[in-house]
């Protein structure tokens, strides 16, 4: 369970990007912290490979659990990939620049963040049965996810939406495991 506190942690290193290079922050994607040409862009990128390690190793310890398990794997290795793959370059530059069509949604590095939120999607997917405050985690994530499509898809607040679910994806990389070792939920009985 720690792994995954700290890969929730190392997930949002983001933050350090409006101290170290606040101009990569605007009107832009928070990835684009990854371009290689940002003088701090390792940091970002070891930090994006080594949540989704962490998150790898936490989903093969949660085996046993086995969708919530195989769903961490999969957001670790989509996580791993995505760090690995630089954003395209108009959309480094500005999200008005980068559009929303077809070959924006089906850009590599697109394409592997879509694989991790599937993943992260499927472990949620596993849990959403373990008590209210996992429903409540769940309910949050679908809500900064919702507010996160209609500002990339009407270009506003693009760098705060994407900030709120970053933040709920790493609560929800750190509640998963917690989750996948309690019982599920017994409904009441006398309501």
């Amino acid at each position: 369970m720690a792994l995954s506190l700290f890969a929730g942690a190392l997930y949002n290193v983001w933050p350090l990007g409006f101290l170290l290079d606040p101009d990569a922050l605007r009107g832009t994607y928070i990835s684009a912290l990854e371009v290689r040409s940002h003088p701090h862009a390792h940091l970002f990128v070891l930090g994006d490979v080594l949540a989704g390690l962490l998150t790898v190793a936490a989903g093969w310890l949660l085996r046993r659990h086995r969708l919530a398990g195989a769903g961490l794997v999969l957001f670790g290795l989509g996580n791993i990939l995505e760090a690995s793959i630089a954003i395209e370059g108009d959309c480094a530059r500005s999200v008005a620049a980068c559009g929303i069509g077809p070959s924006a949604v089906l850009a590599p590095h697109d394409l592997a963040s879509i694989v991790s939120i599937a993943g992260l999607v499927l472990a949620l997917w596993a849990v959403r049965d373990r008590g209210r405050w996992m429903r409540a985690v769940i309910a949050v994530w679908a809500a900064s996810g919702l507010f996160m499509v209609a500002s990339v898809t009407f270009v506003f607040w693009v760098t705060v939406s994407q900030a709120s679910f970053l933040v709920a994806c790493g609560i929800a990389l750190a509640a998963v495991p917690f989750a996948a070792c309690r019982p599920p939920a017994v409904p009441d009985e006398t309501a």
